[in-house]
């Protein structure tokens, strides 16, 4: 055996033992079974072993795994192109903590156009957590309540500002008729009468006075003065089926031009009095934060020693925000702060005294996973703009487990008649071209699971293509060397020369087909990618299989010269 030989060989033996050391983790990660896996859960050691296995396994994408599928668009009105890139990149930033915090593993986050990101997460077991976690702003900010004594003021330049003339005139016409109607009507059925149940004033009835009040008092006519109620420390509040109504005015830019320096913040949570009756708390606050969440240090969830069995954050400040903070708290005494997070308050506690240290509370009454959340997004930090969810997939395990068992299925038919055909066709040379193709899908999965490459559906597409076309790679060699066996040549110039004269053929055909690959690669997304790593790898290591590889088997089989016959 030359040294040549020798070399190349030895690459062979080496490349294809590390590719099965390689797969021994996804060997080990197939063999564990439900079971086992939920069993795991009641013993740490055991889950620590299978997470450990699970990491260094073929990683598996969303359409295999099953999880979750997120679209976010960012609101960037009022931005620059400049700063909309920014903020694009900030926010892919910020989730990318968010979800390192949360632990979902193998997530996939990308940007897709000049606003959206994309968000895949394998394996997600609460859709509605993840949700809530990457819809949120968190947008921290504390903020002194203004007193009670400015309240009507402001309402009446609300109530003037949304005015509408002709639904007043409407409203006092209806009531002027109704009043005629009334009268009339007392007049003929009460007359020489008392009326032991009094009586309106006169030109007014039940009905016509609401109705005008409503007209006359657009925004106030929702409002219930109900002063420390349910111990919110809040004035005002108002029925939850006129949340969305209240929402819709506070956001109206005649509400911004009234309110310059102050503006109005609803609680974060009804309040259940009972018997269907809900109420939302609605602040005055000011326009400015004393604080933001900028200068938040921590943040944690712990148990709220009040409320048996609830949870709330507790959270610490750097020094710049423990100064200010305190300096904060000491000239305010007495006064309310609201604590409020992405507009909505948590809570408006009166200070009593200097608080020092810059640590506090936020409470809400919060079940445990609530506080959790909320403490995880405070950590992460704030989003540097808003976003919304625009488009949600969610993936189920079984429909993952019935992605993975058709696409074997198919790879693994495809396969058998094509090694068939080899065998039939080829003979011994088949039996060297089946022995190429194992290793080479051996190769390939090795090289996805060691580089953490994400294997999907149309991966398995990309797979079952190489399998074809490594098999066409074959199929030319073997038929080069017929080709020189009918020159009369000896069996071993013939293998020499049909591998020499082959191997440019196959090289720029598979070099054509790994540069689509690239492309694909490069501005695929999603699907297109998964096909464009397998098919790109599988290019590469057929390419080696075919010529290094079926070369070794070959030259090593008819080293012999004076052997007459080959089977082929």
């Amino acid at each position: 055996m030359n040294r040549s030989l020798q070399i190349r060989a030895g690459l062979s033996v080496i490349v294809l033992l590390v590719s099965l050391i390689g797969l021994w983790p996804t060997f080990q990660a197939l063999s564990i079974n439900k079971e086992e896996r939920a069993a795991a859960q009641d013993n740490p050691e055991r889950l620590a072993e299978i997470e450990e296995i699970d990491s260094k396994a073929i990683r598996r994408g969303l359409d295999l795994k099953g999880g979750m599928y997120l679209v976010l668009e960012i609101d960037q009105s009022d931005m620059t192109p400049a700063e909309a890139q920014d903020a694009l990149q900030r926010v892919k930033e910020s989730l990318v903590r968010r979800i390192d915090k949360f632990g979902v593993s193998e997530p996939e986050i990308t940007t897709f156009g000049a606003s959206r990101i994309v968000v895949k997460l394998p394996g997600l077991q609460d859709p509605e957590r993840a949700k809530n976690l990457l819809g949120k702003t968190a947008r921290l900010e504390f903020r002194l309540v203004r007193p009670d004594t400015e309240l009507q003021d402001v309402l009446e330049k609300l109530d003037r500002a949304f005015l509408d003339e002709a639904a007043v005139a409407a409203a006092q016409a209806a009531d002027a008729d109704a009043a005629g109607e009334d009268q009339i009507a007392q007049a003929d059925s009460t007359a020489g009468e008392e009326n032991p149940f009094g009586s309106l004033e006169p030109g007014q009835t039940e009905d016509s006075s609401d109705a005008l009040y409503t007209a006359e008092h657009p925004f106030s006519e929702m409002l219930i003065a109900q002063p420390g109620l349910g111990g919110l420390g809040a004035t005002l509040f108002l029925e939850e089926k006129n949340v969305a109504r209240m929402q819709a005015l506070l956001d109206d830019p005649r509400t911004a031009r009234s309110m310059r320096d102050v503006e109005f913040q609803m609680g974060d949570a009804p309040l259940d009095l009972g018997e269907g009756t809900s109420l939302r708390a609605l602040y005055l606050v000011d326009g400015v934060p004393a604080l933001t969440g900028d200068r938040l240090e921590g943040a944690v969830a712990t148990n709220d020693n009040e409320n048996i069995g609830r949870f709330q954050v507790s959270f610490t400040l750097d020094s710049r925000g423990a100064r200010s903070f305190a300096k904060m708290t000491g000239d305010n005494q007495g006064r309310q702060l609201a604590i409020s997070l992405d507009g909505r308050i948590s809570s408006a506690p009166t200070i009593q005294s200097r608080i020092p240290g810059g640590q506090g509370v936020i409470t809400g009454n919060f079940s445990n996973n609530e506080a959790s959340d909320l403490a995880l997004l405070l950590r992460a930090g704030a989003l540097p703009a808003d976003v919304h969810i625009v488009e949600e997939r969610t993936v189920g395990p079984s429909l993952g487990s019935d992605s993975i068992q058709q696409g074997v299925s198919a790879a693994m038919y495809g396969s058998i008649f094509v090694v068939l055909f080899m065998l039939v066709y080829y003979r011994l040379s088949g039996v060297v071209t089946v022995i190429a193709l194992i290793s080479n899908i051996i190769i390939l999965m090795a090289v996805l699971a060691q580089f953490g490459l994400v294997l999907t559906l149309p991966g398995i597409a990309g797979i079952i293509l190489t399998v074809g076309m490594a098999v066409d790679a074959n199929v030319l060699i073997n038929e080069r060397i017929r080709e020189e066996l009918r020159k009369d040549k000896t069996i071993r110039a013939a293998v020499q020369s049909g591998y020499m004269n082959a191997t440019r053929t196959i090289i720029d055909a598979n070099v054509t087909t790994l540069i689509a690959g690239g492309i694909l690669l490069m501005f695929g997304t999603g699907p297109i990618k998964g096909f464009a790593v397998t098919l790109s790898i599988g290019i590469l290591t057929s390419m080696f299989t075919a010529l290094v590889m079926t070369r070794v088997i070959m030259e090593m089989i008819t080293r012999n010269q004076g052997k007459q016959k080959m089977s082929i």
